[in-house]
């Protein structure tokens, strides 16, 4: 129990008189001997006592007491000579401490009432005598009787002649003796006898104090015995304040004794813990009941008041260290420095201590005891902690000191402050009132103002913190002492010196000088380099922060007061930040980020500042700046920077000192193989160091060679360091196997449960990024703290398999995914130097250029070189994005390098797309894992069926469309464990889109260099060639051999749509490149080889995929035909995509729209492989998802006859058993597809036009061999009806119409018409026809006339497919009747014209001359020249199909159109209309219904930097191109007359005279062009737009150079856009006639939002001219349809059925047939008269 805890309990008790006054010296004590029980005896005189004492008598107790208590009443005493013998006997130190104090009490009685006067000096010396036997141990029962009799035989002091030193040796040995019980704390003591050897010392050190306070005394001790005092108090100050555990200066804080602990010592401390609060210097608050230690410090207080004035300077030594140890332990919380009384939380006996140091070192002596105070602020090695307590206290000193003038200064500046705002009205100097405290502070001696300013102590202070931090790092091993966190209070103190200082410049807002600035500067440096050393117990670095905070050590919370002062306020804003940053890897990331701020507001950071280069070589050396742990200040620091790189860029004078140091700093510290992302910025400033100083050396190169050298010196250091770095290959990264999930613990990490480590935590950031590895987080922490063991939540990664990724990141162990491989940085200065020098006006220069073709060359062998994975990808990066005009000049796409949307959507296949926007197609591929361990007993079954039984009919498409085809168990790799085991470990993608790309490019990139080309076969001098059959090589080599799939999957997903600029590879050199290209990826198709080499294959991902990839590129190789000399390439190409029609469903689509384009492309491949492709899709059919991409490439392919000239029967049955088929699968609305409705509505009539169209491409002999195999599909897609419907019905009337004839579907005006139907010339009014009667027949209605001309009669079928009109005459009729003298001339010429051919027997010129001029009054001269687009021959007032075709009939057609075929009952009889009122009006609106399919497109040409609508509208002519465009896409037609062909609304007067129009027997298209159409004086071109506005699809020609918008033309139908234009760019060659530029086309499809893609182009097609119009009107004719049916469904949100017009026809004839009355059929009786009236034809005809 402490002493204090002992106070409390001991009863009050009078403490020693120090004045010696006479007391009772034993109240209240009881004699502690055993009593004896003896007979009471009468009492002796005496002199009977002194002879029963007296040797050799045996001396009794009961005696002695009896003679002390005579002696002390006895007014006549003995002579000291009888006495003398007693006194000797019973104070020897052989006799017991009974007889002892009696002896002793004896000799008090006798000297108190002896008196001096009889007794000489030699009486007194020899009495003394009695107690210079120091031996004597101390004892409860003696000690109080001898003092007594000491006291007694001095006279209180003042009989102390000769004995002055042995008096004070005697009282040192008594003092010590009773302390040392005092001190023990072994329990050997108990509390009674601790009181009581207390009171004993109390008394004792108050006898001394007495005695030295007599000047007669004192003047007879010697400089020894002054010494032996000062020793005396020094050792009783050590024992009664720090001997004890519970009395100890805490010297270490909480977190030390937890924690922290020094690098080289171990974790051991000292249990050093006390009963008061802590403090700013952890010291303690004293309690309120004095103890022992107080009464030593006060009494050692009160000695130096007696005797520090006549005291030798030589004992100063001795005298302040006792003072600064008793200030150590008594120093308490000093309060802010200010000039508003506080009442200070001191103890008394700390204020007397101040004091009594103030004295010494502003007195006489103050130099002495400022050396003195110097001394003694350094470790002792042998005796640490002393030292430690010493140096503590003059420390505190010092620090009082310092604050004195601080103060000084502070009322000063008060009282100029006070003065300079108090004025009188009149300007003078007003009165005011100032305490005299104040005043006396304000002006102490100046003495004092410099002799304690901190610049004095600066050396000395470091020094001090330099020994006390190599004290605490380099223990002493003989030392037994535990000397764990000594320094830690030392520099406390210290750092509250600094605050003190801060904090009066704070008040006062004076500035600090300069020196004082440095001296802090220095001392603070010193402080931090204590923190740099310390570690917590898991090795983690101790913590500091700049914010509010609680912080676990006074240290620390000093040291973050001091940094984290403002620096826009701070007079030490020029020190702070080196300091800051030397302790930046102890800081918070938004601390040292928040420094930077600061400093770049200052200027730090720029040359504004002498030491700009300095502060940045601080921040770039900061430890771990480029960690995770660093990520905010990383970006600031980078960010600044690059602000400063920017200021300083066009200053060679400062950028290239700031460039040298960041080359060399580099270059010294790249040893590691990572970099931070943000790292990036110092590779780019190289990169732009090496242009600037190539610059620059061509500037300078004819004044100043040596300075030029220099520059060319330094660029090519630069370069060689980048590519040396940029060839670095680099280790596998951190792999996981997915299969068995691995506990990831941090480095360093330990369950620490001290609750003060865990709220230490809480004030840094918790997030990942910014979380020290070896740190857990808090949460962490309490669930070590509750469940007794550490969280291992961040520790288990998630299981890999069969989980479907998402778009959060994997919590797998991975790299810190901020960080990147050096040789990315190197390869981003390499590139960035590239494009300086190649796409801006560097350029211009030729040694610039080859300074870039230099690089570029070193970029290539990097890709195919030993560079890491990463620095490659990077290189494809940039490359990818290479492009060139139709001029072949070098440019960089940034932003529309993936205009098409090609990137990205090969991207989604394989997972590295936009997550957010797609769903990839890991599910499906999940299953590969489950095959893997299957057997392939199956295999064989699977290659005879050819697909999937369980996949594919019915199902919803797969995202991968994974099937069991030949290719997949071709492409399976089943032989290598290795390459299974390695696709289940986990790697994280290396890219993904969108892209963030590492290098940044400049803007000027974007436009072509002036200099720099692909190619050039002209070769002239301005112009240089950058050799892209390298990169291509390069490329092909990729896909050749890489390892990794990050590299394939990039080139697969870019390369297609780089290789779509046809002129960027260019050449001889290319050419023979393609040709490899195109051999190695069939042949790795093919072989199942694509992508063997990869070592290890992500998460779901196998070598199908990037199969499936590679098609892609196979489809743009299409457009390089040209390079494939002979014909077996092209085969090849199309047997691969043969073959890629059995892999997945992207795949499938990919390879059918490369064969629709194909069919353009490359037909005699084509017809030779059509057969196979047909078959195949009879057998891939059955996925919904197919069924639109199948039509549309059946409808392309039946619109090229050569393709299926040699077609067989059966390949033709093929053809319809697909379309058929679909149709079953599509003809009932009731019926659950997987496809979108309106998407199924535009297959059901696709079907149909897939039978029309390939049924019209049969020869007419073999048509009719198809009827049966139709019809029965016809009815098995009806199946479950009572009836077929009506598109059914209209496809059984279309079949009758076309089996038998090639008839076109309406009849023409003809000559022969217009003579036969004309009424005779004698009466014009008449009518032409004599009589008419109608009959419906099923569900046709067939009208018979008899003309005017004798003999005539015109029979009329209408019917849904068509109308059908036969002129006849009756021979039978004569031509001239009886008697009749003016025969029919007309008729008889024409009869002559029909009948006769130019062989028949007559007169033949006749003949001949009339034949002519019927013809050539048909269709006009026969001398036609080659139609042109614009002016030349146009068709006019023709038939759809009139001369374009033979045209042949067989007798059946003419039966078919009079019978009631296709009605259910064809033996049915025709019933005659009775009420022909109706007649008119039907025949009118029935013959104005199309017979054929009708559509209307519009054509706009965009030229040249247009992007507006009125300009677009504006033109009215395009280039030479868009004119053979135009002419290939359909034929030039007057628009006035026209009655056969489809105007699509446009009027001759107000929309121009012609028009572009296709038409087959099938359906027109009319275009609406909008340069044919007038523009009008009107701005806003609304004629124009009343027709393009409305139109479903729009052509757009785009020779702006620019992205055409798909909103350009705002209009309410905003469905389709057909966008055409060059592969390459180049605008103003758009009106080149170059055959060379115009080449190749890429087609492109704008869908409206929401719309499913629905045609073969997918994202973009190249195309040559002379095929691109055929293709766009193939496409504008199916887009039209879907469209059309889009918008009938309400952009597919309704389910109903789109009519066609032969059902409208239909539908009429039905409506027509149930509305009129027709003549009744009497039913048929039994008998041979139930006939009658069957046999009465009247009622019918």
């Amino acid at each position: 129990m402490s002493p204090q805890v002992d106070d409390g309990h001991r009863p009050a008790r009078q403490r020693s008189n120090t004045t010696f006054a006479p007391f009772n010296w034993r109240r209240g004590k009881t004699d502690t001997a055993v009593p004896q029980q003896v007979e009471p005896i009468p009492p002796l005189s005496l002199e009977a006592l002194i002879e029963a004492l007296t040797p050799p008598a045996v001396p009794s107790i009961t005696h002695a007491r009896a003679l002390a208590a005579l002696l002390s009443k006895q007014t006549s005493t003995p002579r000291l000579a009888v006495l003398s013998p007693i006194l000797a006997s019973l104070c020897s130190a052989e006799s017991p401490s009974s007889l002892q104090a009696a002896g002793y009490d004896i000799l008090a009685a006798y000297w108190e009432n002896s008196g001096s006067v009889t007794l000489t000096t030699a009486d007194r010396l020899v009495c003394f005598s009695l107690f210079m036997d120091l031996s004597i141990p101390w004892s409860s029962d003696l000690w109080e009787p001898r003092f007594k009799a000491l006291v007694a035989l001095i006279r209180s002091g003042v009989e102390t002649f000769g004995v002055e030193s042995s008096l004070i040796k005697v009282m040192h040995s008594w003092i010590e003796n009773a302390f040392s019980g005092i001190s023990s704390h072994d329990g050997s003591i108990s509390q009674e006898e601790r009181g009581e050897r207390q009171r004993g010392v109390e008394s004792m050190i108050g006898l001394l104090l007495s005695l030295l306070d007599r000047p007669e005394f004192v003047s007879r001790v010697t400089e020894a015995d002054t010494g032996a005092i000062l020793e005396l108090f020094g050792g009783l100050i050590e024992k009664a304040l720090f001997s004890s555990p519970d009395n100890n200066i805490p010297l270490a804080s909480p977190l030390s004794e937890a924690t922290m602990i020094s690098p080289s010592s171990s974790s051991g401390r000292i249990p050093l813990k006390h009963h008061r609060q802590q403090s700013s210097l952890s010291i303690s608050q004293p309690s309120a009941q004095k103890t022992v230690g107080d009464f030593i410090v006060e009494s050692y207080l009160r000695y130096l008041d007696i005797r520090l004035k006549a005291i030798a300077p030589v004992h100063l030594k001795t005298i302040l260290p006792h003072l600064f140890r008793a200030l150590a332990y008594y120093a308490s919380p000093l309060p802010r420095l200010s000039l508003t009384p506080v009442s200070p939380h001191q103890h008394a006996i700390e204020s007397s201590i101040m004091e009594k140091l103030d004295s010494l070192v502003t007195g006489p002596y103050s130099s002495s005891c400022t050396v003195i105070l110097k001394y003694h602020l350094f470790p002792v090695d042998k005796d640490l902690l002393g030292s430690m307590r010493t140096s503590l206290g003059a420390l505190r000193t010092l620090r009082a000191s310092i604050r004195r003038v601080l103060v000084t200064r502070l009322a000063r500046s008060y009282i100029a402050r006070t003065s300079s705002m108090n004025y009188t009205p009149s300007g003078a100097p007003g009165a005011f009132d100032l305490p005299r405290d104040l005043l006396e502070r304000a002006w102490a001696k100046e003495g004092d103002l410099s002799t304690w300013d901190l610049n004095r102590f600066r050396s000395v202070l470091c020094s001090c913190i330099k020994s006390w931090v190599e004290s605490q790092t380099t223990p002493d091993p003989s030392s037994s002492q535990s000397t764990s966190h000594v320094a830690e209070v030392i520099l406390t103190e210290i750092a509250g010196m600094l605050k003190d200082i801060t904090q009066a410049s704070d008040e006062t807002g004076d500035e600090l000088d300069y020196e004082e600035i440095e001296a802090v500067g220095d001392v603070l440096r010193e402080l931090t380099s204590f923190i740099r050393l310390q570690r917590y117990p898991d090795g983690s670095l101790i913590r500091i922060t700049l914010s509010p905070s609680e912080v676990p050590t006074n240290l620390i919370t000093t040291l973050s007061t001091l940094l984290s002062q403002v620096f826009t306020d701070t007079p030490l804003h020029s020190v702070l930040p080196a300091v800051i940053l030397s302790l930046s890897n102890h800081m918070p990331d938004a601390d040292t980020s928040q420094l930077l701020d600061v400093m770049n507001e200052r200027q730090n950071f720029s040359p504004t500042t002498p030491a700009w280069l300095d502060n940045w070589l601080a921040v770039l050396s900061v430890e771990d700046l480029y960690t995770s742990q660093r990520l905010l200040t990383r970006n600031n620091a980078f960010n600044v920077l690059q602000s400063v790189w920017d200021f300083v860029k066009d200053i060679p004078s400062y950028r290239r000192p700031l460039a040298e140091l960041l080359f060399c700093f580099w270059k010294a510290r790249n040893v590691d193989n990572k970099d931070d992302i943000t790292a990036i910025a110092i590779w780019r400033m190289l990169g732009d160091e090496v242009v600037l100083r190539a610059t620059e050396s061509f500037n300078e190169r004819t004044p100043d060679k040596e300075n030029s050298q220099d520059a060319d010196r330094f660029s090519d250091e630069i370069v060689s360091f980048l590519t040396e770095v940029a060839a670095k290959p680099q280790e596998e990264e951190y792999e996981v196997d997915a299969s068995s999930p691995l506990p990831f613990v941090q480095p360093g990490s330990s369950a620490l449960t001290s609750p003060t480590f865990s709220r230490m935590q809480s004030d840094f950031p918790s997030s990942i990024k910014d979380r020290e590895p070896g740190i857990p987080s808090v949460m962490s922490l309490l669930s070590s703290l509750t469940s007794g063991h550490s969280s291992r939540s961040q520790s288990q990664p998630p299981h890999m398999r069969n989980v479907m990724p998402s778009s959060e990141p994997p919590s797998t162990p991975t790299l810190d995914p901020n960080t990147t491989p050096t040789s990315v940085g190197a390869v981003v200065a390499l590139v960035s130097a590239f494009s300086q020098l190649a796409f801006t006006s560097f350029a211009v220069v030729e040694s610039h250029l080859e300074l870039a073709t230099q690089l570029y060359t070193v970029l290539v062998t990097l890709l195919g070189g030993t560079a890491c994975t990463k620095a490659k990808l990077t290189i494809l990066q940039f490359f990818m994005r290479l492009r060139v005009d139709r001029d072949h000049r070098l440019y960089f796409a940034y932003d529309d390098y993936d205009r098409d949307g090609l990137v990205a959507s090969l991207a989604i296949l394989i997972g590295r797309g936009d997550k957010d926007k797609s769903t990839t197609a890991v599910d499906e591929r999940l299953l590969d894992e489950i095959e893997l361990r299957r057997a392939r007993s199956k295999l064989p079954l699977q290659e005879r069926t050819g697909r999937r039984l369980s996949r594919g009919r019915g199902g919803p498409p797969s995202g991968s469309g994974s099937s069991r085809s030949r290719s997949r168990a071709a492409t399976r790799m089943l032989g290598n464990p290795a390459t299974l085991l390695k696709r289940m470990k986990h790697k994280e993608p290396l890219w993904t889109l969108p892209e963030s790309l590492p290098f940044s490019i400049s803007s000027e990139a974007d436009t072509p260099s002036e200099r720099l080309a692909s190619y050039d076969p002209a070769c002239p001098d301005n112009r240089v060639v950058l050799r892209l059959s390298t990169y291509l090589r390069e490329v092909v080599h990729i896909i050749r051999t890489t390892k990794d799939w990050d590299l394939l999957s990039y080139v697969l997903c870019h390369f297609p749509t780089q290789l779509a600029n046809k002129h960027l590879f260019c050449g001889p050199k290319s050419k023979v490149l393609l040709n490899d290209l195109l051999v190695t990826l069939c042949n790795s198709i093919q072989d199942g080889t694509l992508g063997s080499s990869i070592e290890r294959w992500p998460e779901g991902i196998i070598p199908r995929d990037a199969q499936g990839l590679a098609y892609h590129t196979l489809t743009v190789l299409i457009s390089y035909k040209r390079c494939y000399e002979e014909i077996q390439p092209r085969h090849r190409l199309i047997e691969v995509f043969l073959a890629g029609l059995s892999g997945q469903p992207s795949t499938v689509r990919c390879c059918l729209n490369a064969l629709s384009l194909s069919a353009f492309e490359l037909q005699p491949s084509m017809t030779k492989y059509l057969p196979r492709i047909l078959e195949k899709l009879s057998q891939i059919m059955s996925n919904p998802a197919m069924a639109v991409h199948i039509i549309d490439f059946l409808a392309i392919v039946g619109s090229l006859p050569d393709l299926h000239s040699n077609f067989t029967e059966a390949d033709y049955k093929m053809v319809f058993g697909v379309a058929l088929q679909y149709l079953q699968q599509h003809n009932h609305s009731d019926t659950s597809v997987t496809i979108s409705w309106a998407l199924s509505q535009h297959v059901r009539v696709m079907a149909y036009y897939i039978v029309y169209l390939w049924f019209l491409a049969v020869k007419l002999p073999d048509r009719h061999r198809h009827i049966k195999y139709i019809t029965r599909q016809l009815l098995l897609a009806n199946e479950g009806r009572d009836d077929v419907d009506e598109s059914t019905e209209v496809c059984f009337d279309w079949l009758a119409r076309y089996t038998y004839a090639s008839a076109d579907p309406r009849p023409a005006n003809s000559m022969l018409s217009d003579i036969i139907t004309k009424s005779p010339a004698t009466d014009s009014s008449a009518e032409p026809a004599l009589s008419e009667k109608s009959w419906i027949l099923g569900s046709s209605v067939v009208t018979i006339r008899v003309l005017a001309r004798r003999g005539w009669v015109e029979v009329v079928s209408r019917r849904a497919s068509g109308l059908s009109k036969f002129l006849c005459r009756a021979e039978n009729v004569p031509m001239i009747t009886p008697g009749d003298v003016d025969p029919d001339i007309l008729s008889l010429s024409a009869s002559l014209v029909m009948d006769r051919t130019m062989d028949t027997a007559g007169d033949a010129s006749e003949v001949k001359e009339i034949y002519e001029e019927l013809r050539d009054h048909a269709h006009g001269t026969d001398n036609v020249p080659h139609p042109d687009p614009i002016t030349g021959y146009v068709w006019s007032n023709s038939a759809p199909s009139q001369r374009r075709k033979d045209v042949a009939i067989d007798p059946s057609y003419f039966a078919l159109q009079l019978s009631s075929y296709p009605d259910s009952k064809p033996s049915s009889v025709g019933r005659m209309v009775v009420d022909s009122s109706r007649l008119p009006s039907f025949i009118r609106s029935f013959d104005r219904m199309p017979v054929i399919d009708t559509h209307k497109v519009g054509i706009m040409y965009v030229a040249p930097g247009q992007s507006d609508e009125r300009e677009i509208l504006e033109n009215t002519h395009g280039s030479p191109a868009y004119a053979r465009f135009l002419e290939g896409i359909g034929r030039l037609i007057d628009l006035r007359g026209q009655v056969d062909v489809y105007a699509g609304g446009l009027d001759p007067d107000e929309d121009g005279e012609y028009a572009y129009a296709w038409w087959d027997d099938i359906g027109q298209i009319l275009y609406h062009t909008a340069t044919l159409m007038p523009s009008g004086r009107e701005s806003s071109y609304t004629n124009k737009k009343r027709h393009i506005g409305n139109d479903y699809v729009r052509i757009i020609w785009n020779d702006s150079g620019l992205p055409y918008k798909f909103d350009t033309l705002s209009t309410q139908f905003q469905f389709v856009n057909i966008v055409i234009e060059p592969h390459s760019r180049g605008a103003i060659a758009a009106f080149s006639n170059n055959l060379h530029e115009n080449e190749y086309f890429k087609v492109t499809l704008q869908r409206a939002p929401g719309m499913s893609e629905f045609t073969p182009v997918g994202e973009f097609k190249l195309i040559s001219a002379e095929q691109l119009p055929l293709l766009v009107r193939q496409l504008s004719l199916l887009t039209d349809w879907f469209v059309d049916v889009y918008q009938h469904t309400k952009n597919d949100t309704s389910r109903v059925e789109k009519v066609t017009n032969w059902r409208h026809r239909l539908q009429a004839i039905k409506r027509f047939r149930a509305q009129v009355s027709v003549a009744t059929v009497p039913e048929k009786l039994e008998g041979i008269m139930g006939q009658e009236s069957f046999r009465d034809f009247t009622t019918a005809f």
